[in-house]
């Protein structure tokens, strides 16, 4: 049974469970079997708890499997995603810096949230990465709930990460285009933008009774990506709530675009099991279990997460050969001779060490105390809170504008959105005593806005603005 690995994941929505089985054999991986199951009414907490450990219990019986190795996803909209700029110097204690500024990057204080980051890119000066933030209390009541049947999680994800990992596996991003990750799950859609090979974006919004495909399509055209996206973009559809009318209807908007369902080529099946392309991201939670994957983000957390022993015990086979063999070939003399003479030179590198490594002790952190404290200070110092910005905007914009864009890099915004009269907001902007240099960044036009409850027509803008304090600080 050793030669065979097998993973399990649990991805909880909003109204569905959809767990998954996987197994590597030879170095192939297998979905062993899976299950998508409708879900009781939160309101009905008791019942749905219990429903829950039910079905996560039978589908491990069902398999004769052991609870070690189980992978979970939480919903989208418990946590808070970013895609983060800071300067390359922050890299040497990243953690300290995000957690630092956690209400920079959310609504809640660092004390109230578990979070975990990647690094998508280095440049010379900067890097790109990102991070997710949950409230510790959601953690918290997954962990309790899986508890009751005997569980402790590996690892917490969202269905973002299962996908991009399942994508990766099968090798489906390419260069030369932009890949479109769709996940049509009832309420909402999740959108993830992959520029060659690099995550860019990632949205997740309400989806919306009618209209659906235009809504997605214009949420893709409205992304920051550079370039035409239209031109050389392949959607790549999935969700519980997928149906053909969905491919049909996106492929008739624009026939320059390709799409498909994602791929999953070197993912096998067993015997009488098909593979889904629905439960995409599920089959990709369990997925972190068998290999290394492209994003690896756990929420779960430090305490908890499980060490990796086994190498102590694959490293000292390695290390009592190579003495046997060393014993074999050389002899018991010179093996000997050379261990006394290796003993002397310890002896009197354990006499010089403690001075040393003291001194080097207080030097080193001395640089680290002094790197932190120029880092926080240079990233305090270079932005305003993104509170105090929205706060701004709350007071000085009419309230019949609709903002459904607002991009902040920590030098510059920019807004899109929907008002009566566009050409009004660039003086009231430029009142403001945090912004300057207020213009349009496209021309103004005319158009019906969309949404609950709104259908009028209204001038569309796109504004962009520096900040006083970037200004001052540069």
């Amino acid at each position: 049974m050793a030669i065979f690995d097998t993973s399990i994941g649990i991805d909880f929505r909003q109204n569905h469970l959809v767990l998954t089985l996987l197994r590597k054999s030879f170095r192939k991986i297998s979905l062993v079997d899976y299950g998508i199951h409708s879900l009781l009414p939160e309101n009905q907490k008791e019942e749905r708890e219990s429903q829950v450990i039910g079905l996560i219990n039978s589908f491990i019986s069902k398999h004769y499997l052991g609870k070690e190795r189980v992978s979970i996803s939480i919903p989208r909209e418990k946590v808070v995603v970013r895609f983060i700029k800071l300067p390359i110097a922050t890299k040497e204690n990243l953690r300290k810096v995000l957690e630092y500024e956690i209400p920079k990057y959310t609504p809640f204080e660092k004390q109230e949230v578990y979070f975990d980051h990647q690094i998508l890119r280095e440049e010379k000066e900067w890097l790109h990465l990102f991070a997710v933030f949950v409230k510790k209390q959601e953690v918290e009541n997954y962990l309790t709930l899986l508890k009751k049947g005997g569980i402790q999680p590996t690892s917490i994800q969202i269905p973002s990460t299962g996908a991009l990992n399942l994508f990766s596996y099968n090798n489906g991003a390419t260069e030369d285009k932009i890949s479109v990750l769709l996940d049509v799950t009832e309420p909402f859609f999740e959108m993830n933008l992959i520029q060659g090979r690099e995550w860019k974006e990632s949205f997740h919004l309400p989806l919306p009774s009618e209209n659906k495909e235009s809504t997605m399509r214009n949420t893709f055209q409205r992304s920051g990506l550079k370039g035409d996206p239209s031109s050389k973009s392949t959607f790549f559809v999935y969700g519980l709530s997928t149906d053909e009318s969905i491919f049909n209807t996106l492929r008739e908007t624009d026939p320059l675009q390709e799409v498909s369902p994602p791929p999953l080529h070197h993912i096998r099946s067993e015997e009488g099991v098909s593979i889904p392309t629905k439960i995409y991201p599920s089959i990709g939670i369990p997925l972190k279990g068998l290999i290394r994957p492209w994003i690896d983000l756990n929420l779960l957390p430090e305490e908890m997460r499980k060490k990796v022993r086994q190498i102590g015990k694959f490293l000292l086979i390695i290390f009592t050969s190579l003495a046997l063999l060393l014993s074999l070939t050389w002899g018991m003399g010179i093996f000997i001779r050379y261990r006394n003479e290796l003993d002397a030179v310890n002896a009197e590198i354990k006499k010089r060490k403690p001075g040393l490594e003291a001194i080097e002790s207080l030097q080193k952190q001395k640089e680290k105390m002094g790197k932190e404290i120029s880092d926080l200070e240079s990233i305090k110092s270079g932005e305003i809170s993104k509170i105090e910005i929205l706060e701004e905007l709350t007071k000085i914009l009419p309230e019949t504008v609709w903002i459904w864009s607002l991009k902040y890099t920590g030098k510059e915004i920019e807004l899109s959105g929907f008002a009566d009269s566009a050409s009004d907001l660039i003086p009231l902007l430029d009142k403001s005593s945090l912004f300057e240099k207020v213009e349009f960044m496209a021309p103004v036009t005319k158009e019906r806005a969309f949404r609950p409850g709104f259908d009028r027509e209204k001038e569309r803008f796109k504004i962009k603005m520096r900040t006083e304090s970037w200004r001052s600080g540069s």
